[in-house]
């Protein structure tokens, strides 16, 4: 199997128009007095670059949220970018969601047109009897912006469903960081239902919202919307993202297999997973750290039952390995 590299979207390529996520940041920051000067610094972006259609790399977003994050007084600037960001600067697909049949139906377009809207995290969706997971990663690598970007989408998502339903869906975020200072920031924009220091970040809701008709629907606008929004040339998935689907099919393909896949040498893909942030056996070790996360903690499945759907041959590997992802045995966190 060979993948086709130019629906790739990599960290230096410029594919993300700067109207949209750029734009928001740049009018948040510097309506608190920010020096626009300061904020642009390093980016190779320019202010007449948010009146045009110019495109800009994920690379200069991460430095322009950088710069942001370092410049902006207050806890609350995470935040209140994610309630711009819906219905914000993004036109047809902001339209093709708004009028959207259910959550599920949104959640599925979302999914369509993420890199429109959410270039910098990217998810998997599991389900139980009653209850939803979005297991969610980081898609470029820069763990110092990892806190700020789940801060944006997680209250971008808050206020999406209040505009889907007229009211919050109740959501349960799970965050792999400690509970921060600024917990009011948290409770007041995404609720109460929060935990902090989990292996991994992952929101769950109650299935029956994924049928729940929104407030707005309606077929004829949604598509019409969707028809603008997907002649959008920006690529479906970005380079970490096609090498963890690579790897969530295939647990045992080594590296110069996976490399093969991608048509690269194993030098090169070594140097491309290293310009985003990552090493082969980090993407490895995530992957196997979320699906046993969701099967011991979520899914309160036993041991046994754990490690044949991981594709481990003996119990005691699996329990090692857990151990060295999350840093606890099997029983601990299925307690957690």
């Amino acid at each position: 199997m060979k993948l086709n590299n130019s629906k790739t979207i990599n960290i230096e390529d410029k594919l993300l128009p700067a109207h949209q996520y750029a734009a928001s940041l740049f009018d948040l920051v510097t309506s608190r007095n920010v020096n626009k000067h300061k904020l642009l610094r390093g980016t190779r972006i320019f202010q007449e670059d948010f009146k045009s259609d110019k495109m800009l790399s994920p690379q200069q977003l991460l430095q322009l949220t950088h710069n942001a994050n370092a410049l902006t007084p207050g806890n609350d600037c995470s935040f209140q970018l994610g309630r711009r960001l819906f219905p914000g600067n993004y036109g047809a697909v902001s339209n093709a969601l708004m009028y959207s049949k259910d959550f599920g139906e949104a959640l599925r377009l979302l999914s369509i047109l993420r890199n429109q809207i959410c270039p910098f995290l990217e998810g998997n969706a599991y389900s139980s009897i009653d209850k939803q997971y979005l297991l969610i990663k980081d898609s470029f690598g820069d763990p110092t912006l990892l806190q700020f970007f789940i801060e944006v989408y997680c209250s971008a998502l808050v206020s999406t469903s209040k505009l889907l339903y007229e009211r919050r869906i109740p959501f349960n975020f799970s965050f792999p960081f400690q509970r921060p200072k600024h917990i009011q920031e948290y409770e007041e924009n995404l609720g109460y239902k929060l935990a902090f220091s989990q292996p991994i970040f992952s929101i769950s809701f109650d299935r029956k919202w994924l049928h729940t008709k929104c407030t707005h629907r309606s077929d004829s606008l949604k598509w019409y919307s969707l028809k603008q929004a997907k002649m959008s040339s920006i690529p479906k998935l970005g380079f970490l993202e096609q090498v963890r689907k690579l790897l969530m099919k295939n647990r045992q393909l080594s590296l110069k297999q996976a490399a093969a896949v991608f048509s690269m040498s194993p030098a090169t893909f070594k140097r491309k997973l290293s310009l985003h942030g990552k090493t082969f056996q980090q993407i490895q070790d995530e992957l196997g750290k979320q699906y046993a996360t969701f099967l011991l903690q979520m899914q309160h499945l036993s041991n046994e039952e754990s490690a044949s759907l991981m594709q481990f041959n003996d119990i005691p590997n699996f329990r090692r390995a857990v151990k060295r992802w999350t840093g606890q045995t099997p029983s601990q966190l299925r307690l957690t």
